[in-house]
């Protein structure tokens, strides 16, 4: 069965190769262009073979396939008698796959065909620039070339055009496939000429050029950053600097854009001047309306015009400090004066229209009359003592060249007068600055204006005080420079023609946000300190999670004492009978089992033992002792007992020394097997117990007793009594004396 199918199997692969042999033998397929421009038409003709097997002697027509699906019968036409032809009218897929078939009847099979790809021209070249490199003075041009097409090579080619002395100079360069830059040599341009460039993109299908770049080719240069060669003060208030081009550039000599920037150094002023220069390299720059004494720090940059949209600045470069001509400081300060009693604090700042005209200040602080310094300092403050006739003091300012005009500073001691309202706001505005707002102040007063004062809190030690003068129709001032998230304490002092109001003072606040950063917690052992022990986590859980897990034990252990309680009981404290109130007439009673430790093993009933006893076959050869039966006493060799007498005897031993409160305990002896002898009276005796019923302070009970002989005679003491197996009145009187050996009473042995 398998070789029938592996023949059928090869039947049709043979069949089927040799239709396509024929089928390719048959027609010849042809189109004008593999590659067509999208959109445009196509034509295709196939030519039938005249030995074609699939058309010999057949009636056959041809049929066209379009990506596997048959073209429409109106677009295909017969060019000659074997020769038909297919037009396309608009190609817009980007790859096509035309076929021709020979078909007779239904049955069609294909004989030939062609792949036909519909592409674009190259896209237009786009953002087009270049830029002169003044190191290597070469001009370099780059594009984008947009979307292109891999498997449809793209050339590129530059053109440069310039006039230099009525001549017009072209260049053009062909770029390598793949390449969208291009260096263009000193020879091709003109350094200081206006020149045009463009780029044309072509491929099979077409061609685009991109917008026509028209340029200073030296206006595209990036210069290095300048050098400032030197800075000389030789006018009050100006600055004169010598300069160059960076090395590589030194070669030109033409005019060209710069810019210095001055910004003071160490200055409350701290303002920075940028001046503007078209100048020629090496040429002097004068810059004035400078501050007097001020150090500056000045960087420069360059570029070929300012004009020019091409042209970009270099960077700054490094900065040069120098400082111009001091002279006397000028201007006034601002100032704010404290007394108490006789002590003074003053307080001052630049105002608006002050100039240190220097550095190193140092400020003067002196009364006319009497004539006396009384402060000089450095610092924005100073404290000193004050007469009651003193009622100004003046401050200067002096610097390393002079010193300024005396600022007047009134003294007022009368500080009673009327304050500003206290209900006062304060509107955060930023990190840094708070809006203050107060009321206003008695009518009856002439208020001449303000001083606020505010000091950070946080500072340790004191923070300076800061304050400022406003107008007297000012109600609301901001605050600036705070330093963020800390708190201030803010004075509103009113100032009167004969004195000081009372201050209204508040704490403010600038905007505070949320934390940006987490806490970290960092974890450390717990030793002693601040007065006591410190402990961090861990130590805490080695101590509560044993504590936990013990009390948990403990919890069980009591749960389940209470749930077995009975089986608990007879484990750990079983219940030990009174000898005086026990009885064994019952022997195999399961009742008798209650409060017994469990045996492994219990198959049978036992005989259970209420009170301590035990039966002993004693050797005769070895007599009692006076107090106690030793262990080697103790035989299972015992000879037989008397004819006259009972099978067995029993002997209780008493300790009459023990203390009488005790338990009473009992040991039957015997002077042979018991279950090998015959019933017989045993003969009890009494024990040395010290059961309390069995005491010596108890009038009715008998005395001491010592134990018998192995033959069951009494000793001399006569102290030892036995009992006849007939019950008599006098018997009876003695079992009711004594409870115990009652119970031992056994009057048929057949049982035991």
């Amino acid at each position: 069965m398998a070789s029938v199918w592996l023949v059928l199997v090869l039947w049709i692969f043979v069949n089927a190769l040799i239709k396509v042999i024929q089928a390719s033998s048959c027609a010849q397929i042809h189109t004008p262009a593999s590659v067509v421009l999208a959109g445009s038409p196509v034509s295709v003709s196939c030519s039938i073979e005249d030995e074609c097997p699939l058309t010999k002697g057949k009636d056959f027509r041809v049929a066209w396939k379009i990506n596997n699906h048959f073209a429409p019968s109106n677009l295909s036409y017969q060019e000659s008698n074997r020769t038909y032809g297919l037009i396309i009218p608009s190609l817009l897929d980007t790859d096509t796959f035309i076929q021709c078939a020979v078909c007779e009847g239904e049955n069609c099979q294909i004989v030939n065909g062609v792949q036909v790809k519909a592409r674009y021209p190259p896209p237009v070249p786009q953002n087009l620039s270049c830029s002169l490199n003044l190191t290597s003075k070469r001009f370099l041009c780059q594009w984008d070339p947009g979307q292109e097409m891999a498997d449809l090579a793209t050339k590129y080619t530059l053109h440069i055009f310039s006039v230099m002395s009525k001549k017009v100079l072209s260049y053009k360069y062909v770029i390598p496939v793949g390449k969208h830059f291009h260096l263009i040599p000193r020879e091709s341009y003109p350094l200081l000429l206006k020149v045009e460039i463009n780029v044309t993109a072509v491929n099979v299908l077409g061609n685009a050029t991109s917008e026509t770049l028209k340029l200073i080719p030296l206006e595209t240069a990036m210069f290095d950053p300048p050098e400032i060669n030197g800075i000389e003060a030789d006018a009050v208030g100006c600055l004169n600097y010598s300069w160059s081009l960076g090395k590589s550039q030194q070669w030109l000599t033409i005019a060209i854009s710069l810019e210095l920037r001055l910004k003071t150094v160490n200055n409350r002023q701290n303002k920075e001047l940028v001046v503007p220069f078209t100048k020629k390299p090496r040429s002097k720059l004068n810059v004035c309306d400078l501050f007097h004494g001020t150090n500056y720090s000045t960087t420069m940059r360059v570029k070929y015009s300012s004009l020019s949209k091409w042209s970009e600045w270099s960077e700054w470069s490094d900065p040069k400090i120098a400082a111009t001509v001091m002279k006397a400081p000028s201007g006034s300060l601002d100032t704010w004066l404290k007394v108490d009693d006789q002590n003074a604090q003053l307080y001052w700042k630049p105002s608006e229209n002050f100039r240190a005209n220097g550095w190193n200040l140092f400020y003067t602080v002196e009364s006319m009359e009497p004539k006396k310094i009384l402060c000089v300092t450095q610092e924005s403050h100073c404290f000193f003592n004050l007469i009651e006739r003193v009622e100004k003091v003046y401050l200067r300012a002096t610097n390393a060249a002079a010193s300024s005009n005396h600022t007047e500073v009134p003294v007022y001691r009368n500080r009673g007068l009327g304050s500003v309202s206290c209900s006062s706001n304060v509107h955060p505005q930023s990190e840094t600055s708070v809006e203050i707002e107060w009321g206003g102040t008695p009518t009856s007063l002439s208020v001449t204006g303000y001083v606020l004062e505010w000091r950070s809190l946080n500072e340790m030690p004191a923070a300076p005080l800061s304050f400022t003068l406003m107008d007297k129709n000012i109600s609301s001032t901001i605050l600036t420079g705070l330093r963020p998230y800390q708190p201030y304490e803010v004075s509103i002092y009113p100032k009167y023609d004969k004195g000081i109001g009372i201050p209204c003072t508040l704490v403010a606040y600038s905007i505070q946000k949320a934390s940006s950063v987490a806490p970290v917690l960092n974890t450390r052992e717990y030793s002693n300190e601040r007065n006591g022990t410190i402990r961090d986590g861990i130590e805490m859980m080695l101590f509560v999670i044993p504590a936990c897990i013990g009390l948990s034990l403990l919890v069980f252990v009591v749960f389940a004492c209470f749930g077995k309680h009975e089986r608990v009981k007879m484990c750990l404290w079983p219940i030990i009978p009174d000898p005086a109130n026990s009885s064994i007439k019952r022997w195999t009673t399961t009742d008798s089992m209650q409060g017994m430790p469990p045996f492994k093993e219990d198959k049978e009933p036992v005989l259970v033992y209420l009170s301590h006893f035990s039966l002993l076959d004693l050797d005769e050869k070895e007599p009692f002792k006076s107090d106690y039966v030793k262990e080697n006493q103790w035989s299972h060799h015992i000879d037989s007992c008397d004819e006259s007498h009972s099978s067995f005897q029993t002997c209780v031993r008493c300790d009459s020394e023990l203390d009488r409160d005790s338990v009473p305990y009992a040991t039957v002896l015997f002077d042979g097997p018991y279950q090998n002898h015959s019933s017989c009276p045993p003969p009890y005796v009494r024990s040395e117990s010290t059961q309390p019923l069995l005491g010596a302070d108890d009038p009715g009970s008998p005395p001491p007793y010592e134990n018998v002989s192995p033959r069951g005679s009494v000793s001399k003491v006569q102290r030892f009594t036995a009992f006849p197996q007939n019950p008599t009145e006098e018997n009876e009187e003695l079992w009711e004396e004594f409870p115990m050996l009652r119970s031992l009473e056994i009057t048929d042995t057949d049982h035991i």
